[in-house]
């Protein structure tokens, strides 16, 4: 399912590391269905025309994120794949999201952090000092442009620590996320909107990682509680879809009917949140 296939390869590879049991062929399948969609005379023939920015850019982040935490190693494909997501790269130094999904196809910041994450981990040896500039350049933009929803904010944490920016500078940022939680324990995607699994899985997710909140702060474990108490009786996170539907809908078989593909990734954040807890105890 697109991008949420990206992230379920995330949360399975911090389950196995934590030490769940996870089965080898379910992971493997998702792997092969992920690395399978790029590996067609199509689509290659589009990465090297540069003839498809929308699902490049979105996609494309999401799948070698989740592929390089499932330790995949870099072949001609990948090596095509990251440096057409690199080259789009604006004037500017942002990657800019032509998508209009939100809030997992909308945002700059979102495309511009993984692209950083990205771009570092899978270009060749060869290419080094051209990801060093490319990558300085989307630090600096990050730091000059600011977030307003609450995936803006995510995402500039997350960027700005897998880019090495200033602590001090990525602190405040951390600081000015944690002031966003809501009395409940939850974060929420829109300031008028409420609370849900899937903002409040990924502020916690990156106040942990960028070293701002442990899973024993009183911050972290009242999040904690928020997803517990939210979780549904088959194990997923129901959160409400506030993307327009101009595209068919296509059932995946993920529950919650027009509302899967947000509770999707929500079920998957607020599972990444709830495994760093595990994992630190």
């Amino acid at each position: 399912s697109c991008h949420n296939q990206g992230l379920g390869l995330v949360t399975f590879a911090m389950a196995k590391e934590s030490g769940f049991a996870i089965s080898d062929s379910i992971v493997q399948e998702a792997i092969d269905s992920t690395y399978r969609q790029w590996k067609t005379p199509d689509k290659i023939r589009e990465l090297m025309e540069n003839d498809d920015p929308s699902a490049v850019l979105i996609t494309g982040d999401y799948d070698l994120w989740a592929l390089k935490e499932n330790n995949f190693k870099s072949d001609k494909l990948i090596d095509i794949l990251s440096r057409n997501i690199m080259r789009k790269q604006t004037f500017n130094g942002s990657w800019f999201s032509p998508g209009q999904r939100p809030p997992l196809e909308y945002y700059s910041f979102s495309v511009t952090a993984l692209a950083v994450k990205n771009i570092q981990a899978y270009m060749p040896a060869v290419l080094k000092n051209e990801v060093a500039q490319r990558v300085a350049r989307a630090r600096v933009w990050m730091i000059q442009t600011k977030p307003v929803a609450n995936e803006e904010k995510i995402f500039k944490l997350l960027g700005l620590t897998w880019c090495d920016a200033d602590k001090n500078y990525i602190a405040q940022q951390a600081t000015a996320l944690l002031s966003a939680q809501h009395a409940d324990g939850g974060w929420s995607q829109l300031d008028s909107l409420p609370t849900d699994a899937y903002a409040t899985g990924q502020a916690l997710y990156a106040l942990n990682k960028c070293g701002a909140l442990n899973v024993t702060d009183a911050a972290y474990e009242k999040g904690i509680d928020f997803l517990l108490h939210s979780q549904q009786a088959d194990g997923s996170w129901h959160v409400k879809t506030r993307s327009f539907p101009f595209l068919p809908f296509i059932d995946s078989g993920f529950p919650h009917k027009a509302d899967q593909f947000i509770s999707a990734a929500a079920s998957n954040w607020a599972t990444m949140a709830l495994l760093l807890a595990v994992k630190k105890e």
